[in-house]
């Protein structure tokens, strides 16, 4: 019995979605799942400035303490230049980062995209309709789908006067029944 009952789970797992693509299909999809940005690279990143802002907040205070010493004939010019390179160098790193850390946001977003389509893809049909595919990337319901000719129903129906109910409240009503349609069928 239990024999069985694992055969009919293994059948079914057989034909789940992850056995409709091909095993090309599958090393993509594994590869696009396992792609995360580098995390450790953040971490040296704010790291190294907050290394470079102690430094330059070092060499700010040395030129604020050296300023006591000029008075006895010595020289500012060095604590400044140090200072002025201190702060200059963090600044270039912190733009350096803004910029690191601006490509990775767009990155992720693309992998995050990416991994939404995928599992989209994952619950559908082999093809997918243009209009679906707008429609998802949008955000937006798709629109209905109407048949290429008339139907003879339809086009008997066009000719025969209307009911009493008014033809925008009906079509309000079966709205979303065509909506639910549209995405299974």
């Amino acid at each position: 019995m239990e024999e069985r009952k694992e055969e009919r789970e293994a059948e079914i797992q057989e034909h789940g979605p992850e056995h409709w693509f091909s095993k090309w299909e599958r090393q993509c999809l594994a590869e696009a799942e396992q792609n995360d940005p580098n995390e450790e690279e953040t971490e040296q990143s704010q790291q190294k400035l907050w290394h470079l802002f102690q430094n330059s907040a070092t060499a700010v205070a040395q030129l604020y303490k050296d300023r006591v010493c000029q008075q006895q004939g010595l020289s500012l010019w060095v604590p400044f230049q140090n200072a002025a390179t201190a702060v200059t160098n963090l600044y270039k790193e912190s733009m350096e980062a803004h910029q690191r850390s601006y490509d990775l946001g767009i990155q992720r977003g693309y992998q995050r995209r990416n991994k939404e389509v995928i599992a989209w893809v994952k619950k559908r049909r082999r093809t997918i309709r243009r209009e679906d595919l707008i429609s998802f990337l949008c955000g937006k319901v798709p629109p209905p789908r109407t048949a290429r000719a008339p139907t003879r129903v339809a086009m008997v129906s066009a000719s025969r006067p209307s009911p009493p109910e008014t033809d925008s409240s009906v079509e309000t009503d079966l709205q979303p029944f065509r909506e639910a349609i549209a995405l299974h069928g």
